[in-house]
């Protein structure tokens, strides 16, 4: 085969297609905000669109209803939190403590960042169904994040010996969920440097054969 020919080159965005994802990111900024300082039972798709700048349309031919903005929190959380950057180097790490260290700061990163929109989602989830939703999607992200990561350390052969990867899965995931997150630098009164190598360290002993 002639070393010219080439795969596929992949499509690079036109200019109407990434105009119309800065104005779905513009919308979604918008919402943060609004859900974070007014609430989401207070705030309106109206005042949403006054404070991206756009008309009422446009944040439904964006992004969608209210429903549809809340759901759509979680992909900016993600991204606010750096959530794909620390995902690659959690990929390539190989060091068992350093993976549980790097999981754990994963998570430090979307409390630390995003806390305040966490905090408005998981108060309105008793009473919107719409908040509960998103609710539901980020907690499946966080088991889901939790799950591999065990895998991961299972697959290693470091989990000690009465500790399978289901009941790592479980540790990690509560360990490390908005809650207790919350419970640390909020009730606990604890900063996030102190409050990420404790449960790096707690994680590592009650995780790892060589922990203990």
């Amino acid at each position: 085969m002639s070393d010219d020919v080439k795969g596929p080159v992949a499509k690079r965005p036109n200019r109407r297609e990434v105009t119309a994802a800065e104005t779905r990111r513009q919308i979604l900024r918008a919402a943060r905000r609004l859900f974070a300082e007014h609430g989401y039972a207070n705030t309106s798709v109206q005042q949403i669109a006054e404070e991206a700048g756009v008309a009422v349309q446009t944040v439904y031919s964006s992004v969608g209803s209210k429903a549809a903005l809340v759901l759509a929190l979680n992909n900016l959380i993600d991204e606010e939190a750096g959530v794909e950057q620390l995902r690659a180097e959690l990929a390539r790490e190989g060091d068992p403590v350093q993976l549980i260290g790097k999981a754990v700061h994963l998570t430090r990163q979307l409390n630390e960042r995003c806390g305040d929109i966490v905090r408005v989602l998981l108060s309105a989830e008793p009473a919107e169904p719409e908040a509960a939703a998103a609710v539901a999607d980020g907690m499946h992200r966080h088991e889901q994040g939790a799950t591999g990561l065990a895998q991961r350390l299972a697959g290693l052969g470091v989990l000690r010996p009465d500790v399978n990867k289901e009941r790592a899965a479980a540790v990690l995931s509560m360990m490390t969920s908005p809650t207790n997150w919350r419970d640390l630098t909020e009730r606990a009164g604890w900063t996030f440097d102190e409050s990420e190598a404790w449960l790096t360290t707690s994680l590592v002993q009650l995780l790892l054969e060589s922990g203990r």
